[in-house]
């Protein structure tokens, strides 16, 4: 039975992040996209995201009870989890603070480190269509792409030396956007296919659900 500690007023496994597991990777690869960490007044660590349900999935995972908030001025909702055992433990992870340029890919075990990109594909990556005209033919097609982003040339980097390893996805130049402040690692269709069977497997455990459709309707999963 897995002890729950209170932070304040609200209970939450403050142990979650001690121990691996798919949904601790998965949390952890989302917060390393979408979360932050402060220590001003109280230590916390915070998950932001324009779905409430995967901070709800989240937040269930690591039995918390502390209230998902609607963000001032967007779409978006966060959960704020005051710890300082969960704050030590996620920094220990490799999770630092003002993160965007700096944060490198952590130590995550082999069995979880599909489970961790999940999360971070979550969080910080997207899959779509392209309408397009083919240079060959001059017909439309339709192709489907997939991107993750970053500041960290470091992490991405990394990502995709694990992504050619595990899948033989394939190495290439990074792209960048908003005047070089972010980078872009980008997949065409066929590398897109393989990366989403391997993140979206069967029975897997958290997942953002628009994103894990695309499986579906790829018939990849």
């Amino acid at each position: 039975m897995t002890k729950r500690y209170h932070s304040r007023k609200y209970a939450v496994d403050e142990a979650f992040f001690d121990r691996w597991s798919p949904e601790m990777a998965y949390v952890l690869g989302f917060w390393f996209a979408d979360g932050y960490m402060r220590k001003e007044r109280s230590y916390r660590i915070l998950f932001i995201s324009n779905d409430r349900g995967v901070l709800e999935a989240m937040r269930s995972a690591m039995k918390s009870e502390h209230p998902i908030r609607k963000q001032k001025g967007d779409n978006a909702w966060n959960v704020s989890i005051c710890s300082k055992r969960l704050y030590f433990a996620l920094a220990r992870r490799g999770g630092i603070r003002a993160k965007s340029r700096t944060i490198t890919f952590p130590d995550v075990p082999p069995p979880y480190i599909a489970d961790f990109i999940r999360g971070y594909f979550d969080g910080d990556g997207s899959v779509f269509y392209v309408d397009y005209i083919s240079t060959k033919n001059h017909k439309p097609r339709t192709e489907l792409r997939s991107n993750f982003t970053s500041g960290s040339r470091a992490f991405l980097e990394k990502l995709m030396a694990i992504l050619y390893k595990k899948l033989g996805l394939t190495l290439k130049k990074l792209g960048s956007y908003n005047q070089g402040r972010s980078l872009k690692l980008g997949y065409a269709m066929k590398d897109t296919r393989k990366l989403l069977a391997y993140l979206y497997y069967p029975n897997h455990s958290i997942s953002l659900q628009r994103k894990a459709r695309f499986a579906k309707v790829e018939g990849v999963v």
